[in-house]
Parts: structure tokens; C-alpha cells; sequence
């Protein structure tokens, strides 16, 4: 027998794979069992389980909206937002009973958790706000197959810690996924050895997931004399001055930019190691999170420039960029 063109047995299984559907949401959703547990409680692999989650998405058996108390948006961050059509500006304010970069951190990890789903591959770089992010990541253990891996090179000689294989583990650890670290100087001597160096297989297959990734999660270096990169020996004082003569103002992944977010030495960025500025424009999510005032041409030039579409800063910093780009 058939109704509208459909027989009554594969009727009799699509309202047995809809109860299981529905079944596996609510222990999920309502319930908050992990993908671990309704699959040991229903004899199911967990992969089966994720499976039907996101089923249950598609076929509109579970809806999700986000109700977010605090997601009124204020002056500050609605002109940055429309001004460069942003997908999210996040202005942390003032605070005196905690550190700004404490703030920026957990409101990044807040903004990562919000987004990340599974099967996503984050790119992340290094610096001390990135591990302020790390440090405050959001531990889910409902997902699955989640990536981090870093997009740019590190740096061995300097003497404080930009905890450059710290972040992507501590993120991982925090998202149940795998880490992928870049084990390479940010710079080399010669764009022959840089092509040389990513032949190697292990190497091009953290890169290849780095141009992969749909979330990006970086921030800004600042530039002059006393950088990361100029002061671990990365950047020889000539190389600096053909810097300082392009208008050089800071760098994103490693790749040094003017005010208007053009490039600012093509031959230094054939010797550099990172994922590629107009990679960087591909992704979903291009979070840049950066506080203080040295910050603020390099915020400039990645805005003007369409490397970011979610900002993540403080009322001081965020405010100093309004008032640059209006000059």
C-alpha cells in the first residue's frame, strides 16, 4: 500500500528514524548528555550519534537561536560593525578589578565558543593576547573532529615567551580536538629555502590546514625597533628602514602592512612563513582581537584592508581607531 506515492513500510521507518532523532536531541539538547553517553545509553557509536545531530539540524527537529544578554550592540560597536560591514564587533569595557588582556581573552574565547561546530578547522596565531584566549577557552566535550593549527612560523630567540605552541594545544585541549603545530621561524633567509621547506610533507600538511580553516583567530604585531620579530633578529636594520619607507604599521600573521592594509615588502613576504594575506580574506570567521593604543594603525589597516570581519577590542582602543580613520 502507498500514500501519496510513498509506501507504508518506508513510512513506518521514517517515523522510527524521526523518534530516534528526536530521542538523541532531547537526551542532548534538554538532557545535556555528550555525544559518549546517549551512545553507550541507546548501544550506538558515537559517530552515529553525531550523525543524527546534525540530521536532526537539517531536517528542523532541532532549531537554535542564541539569546545573548549582553548582545546589544553599543555606539562604539555599531559604527565599526557598519562601517566595514562586519560580521561582530565586541568592545570590552573598562574594568578595574580585572586585566585588559584578561577581558580580551575571555571575550574571544566566549566569541570562538559561540561559533565553532563540528568538523571546523581553527587557524591561530601567537602572542600574548592569543594566549590570553587560549587560557580562557571554553572546554566542550561535544565536539567532534575539531581542528587547531597554527598559520604562521614562531620565533626561537626572544626573551619572553609568545607561547607559539601553547595556543593551538590549549585551544584543542579546550574543543576536544587535535592540535597541528608549525614548527618553523616566522622568517627564513631566502624564499628558495622557504619553497624548499614546505616540500616536506609534514610541514605542507599543517599548511594545507591552515588554508582549510573556516575560523581564523589572530592579532596584531606591532612594528618598529623593538616587535617581536625586529627584536628576536628577524628584521636587519636595513630591512627595517625599507619598512619604515613603505609606511609600515604593524603586521597580521607576519606580514607586515601599511595604514591601508596594503603589503608592505613583497620580497620580505616570499621569505616569510604564514598563510597568505588573501588566504586570510577567504575564511568564515577573520577574528582579530587586539587592545592598546600601539595597535591602533595596524587595526586601521587590517579593517581598511578586508582581512577582518570580527572585531574584538576595548572602549580606549576601539574608540582611537574611530578618531584615525576620521582624520
Amino acid at each position: 500500500m502507498k500514500r501519496n506515492g510513498v509506501s507504508t513500510v518506508e513510512l513506518g521507518m521514517d517515523y522510527r528514524k524521526i523518534d530516534l532523532l528526536v530521542n538523541v536531541a532531547t537526551l542532548y539538547y534538554e538532557h545535556g548528555y555528550n555525544q559518549n553517553q546517549i551512545a553507550e545509553k541507546l548501544d550506538l557509536s558515537r559517530p552515529y550519534i553525531s550523525k543524527l545531530l546534525a540530521e536532526a539540524r537539517e531536517r528542523g527537529i532541532v532549531t537554535i537561536q542564541i539569546h545573548d544578554p549582553a548582545g546589544i550592540e553599543t555606539p562604539l560597536e555599531r559604527e565599526l560593525r557598519q562601517r566595514f560591514a562586519l560580521r561582530k564587533v565586541i568592545v570590552v569595557p573598562q574594568s578595574l578589578d580585572q586585566a585588559p588582556l584578561s577581558k580580551i581573552g575571555l571575550a574571544c574565547a566566549r566569541y570562538v565558543n559561540s561559533i565553532v561546530a563540528d568538523g571546523d578547522i581553527v587557524g591561530v596565531t601567537w602572542g600574548s593576547t592569543m594566549y590570553a584566549s587560549a587560557q580562557n577557552a571554553i572546554a566542550r566535550q561535544d565536539l567532534t573532529d575539531v581542528t587547531v593549527v597554527q598559520l604562521c612560523g614562531g620565533m626561537s630567540n626572544v626573551d619572553r615567551s609568545l607561547y607559539v605552541s601553547e595556543i593551538p594545544k590549549l585551544f584543542a585541549d579546550a574543543l576536544s580536538g587535535t592540535p597541528y603545530i608549525l614548527p618553523l621561524p616566522a622568517i627564513v633567509d631566502d624564499s628558495h629555502v622557504k619553497q624548499s621547506i614546505l616540500t616536506d610533507h609534514n610541514i605542507g600538511r599543517v599548511m594545507d590546514y591552515g588554508a582549510q580553516a573556516n575560523i581564523a583567530l589572530f592579532t596584531l604585531g606591532e612594528y618598529g625597533a623593538n616587535s617581536a620579530l625586529a627584536h628576536a633578529g628577524y628584521l636587519t636594520e636595513c630591512q627595517l628602514e625599507k619598512l619604515d619607507a613603505a609606511g609600515a604599521v604593524g603586521d597580521i600573521c607576519c606580514h607586515f602592512i601599511d595604514e591601508y592594509g596594503k603589503l608592505c615588502d613583497p620580497e620580505l613576504d616570499a621569505r616569510t612563513i604564514s598563510l597568505p594575506l588573501e588566504d586570510l580574506k577567504k575564511k568564515d570567521y577573520r577574528i582579530a582581537a587586539a587592545i592598546g593604543l600601539t595597535k591602533v594603525k595596524s587595526l586601521c589597516g587590517a579593517l581598511r584592508g578586508g582581512y577582518v570581519n570580527v572585531l574584538i577590542s576595548d572602549e580606549d582602543t576601539a574608540a582611537a581607531v574611530l578618531r584615525r580613520l576620521d582624520q
